[in-house]
């Protein structure tokens, strides 16, 4: 899995980067503009509340925008640019939707790793929290993530 924060990734596509080459990224902002990940993290650390599954906190905390410009400065990188991009997105069907984030990633191995708990129960839980926070089918949700752009010098 790649973690923008790392500064050896950064001097590694610089390296490789051809002169005047553009890098573009993007990386998803935190659980606060996010919330179906926060609601997916609470859900499913409810069933495991002595280890919770960890896999909704990896995507979203690369949100800090002035330590990953510093990454890409010290790895040689100009003409930065941010840009945070939110909208709003439809949920056509919140069970399938908590279906997929249950089952469509990680977390499932993490569930089945603890043991004890039918992942359906949590697909169930997740799909009634999302009703809850975004509307019944079908539901409004934001997202929002942040887009860098750098170029290497020519």
């Amino acid at each position: 899995m790649f973690f923008p924060q790392k500064d050896t990734s950064y001097r590694e596509v610089h390296r490789v980067l051809a002169p005047g080459g553009r890098y573009l990224f993007s990386v998803w902002d935190s659980h606060q503009y996010n919330p179906f990940a926060r609601i997916a993290h609470a859900t499913a650390a409810r069933f495991f509340p002595a280890d919770p599954p960890q896999f909704y906190t990896v995507p979203f905390s690369c949100y800090r925008i002035d330590p990953i410009k510093e990454s890409l400065i010290g790895a040689g990188f100009t003409d930065i640019s941010v840009a945070v991009v939110a909208l709003e997105k439809e949920i056509p069907d919140a069970a399938r939707f908590a279906r997929g984030l249950v089952h469509g990633n990680p977390l499932i191995d993490q569930i089945r790793a603890r043991g004890g708990v039918d992942p359906d129960r949590i697909v169930e839980a997740l799909a009634q929290a999302l009703r809850q926070d975004f509307g019944t089918d079908p539901g409004r949700m934001p997202l929002q993530a942040i887009v860098f752009s750098a170029s290497k010098r020519e």
